[in-house]
């Protein structure tokens, strides 16, 4: 009995299983976070493998499985980028430690300020930008979102120039204002 509840699991895997990370890419939008989801559910069907009768069954419990795990994921990433958002984040970004200037300055720089520069930047900079600030790599990055090391270079120095030209005369001012009440 139990080697063929096995081969019925093994079989319904390989029937259900590219479909599954398909659908699990196309939600979360990278492979690696896709194919460990598929994997979960995986596992939690293994556990429930008697509950679930026919192909139809596991197809549909499997799917809810990844649906409902993906979408936390997705709440879980949006939420620790946005305890992440501080303002170091612009100087973290430079790869050339003469390029930090400000260090101090950047203190007078709010969460919100940053989040409103960062809004600002368009679609393919915001990612790369996010991305870089979660310590990943050029090359990493540049696998994801499809473009050379260079192209992703060029856009976190765009990235860089920006936020530094919204951000540092916020600073100064307010730097400035605290000056104005010693």
């Amino acid at each position: 009995m139990a080697d063929e509840e096995t081969q019925l699991f093994a079989m319904l895997v390989i029937q259900f299983r590219s479909g599954l990370l398909k659908h699990a890419r196309r939600i979360l939008g990278n492979t690696a976070d896709a194919e460990d989801l598929v994997q979960h559910a995986l596992d939690e069907a293994w556990k429930e493998r008697l509950h679930l009768q026919g192909a139809e069954a596991f197809r549909a419990w499997t799917g809810r499985v990844i649906n409902t795990r993906a979408i936390s994921l997705l709440r879980h990433h949006r939420a620790e980028q946005r305890k992440a958002v501080n303002a170091g984040w612009v100087t973290a970004l430079s790869d050339d430690p003469d390029e930090q200037e400000g260090g101090e300055l950047w203190t007078f720089i709010q969460e919100k300020d940053l989040m409103e520069a960062v809004d600002g930047l368009p679609p393919q900079q915001r990612e790369v930008f996010h991305l870089r600030a979660q310590g990943r790599s050029y090359v990493s990055i540049g696998a994801q979102v499809g473009r050379s090391t260079g192209t992703v270079g060029w856009w976190l120095h765009q990235v860089r120039e920006q936020l530094r030209e919204r951000l540092l005369p916020i600073a100064e001012e307010r730097r400035l204002s605290v000056g104005a009440w010693h």
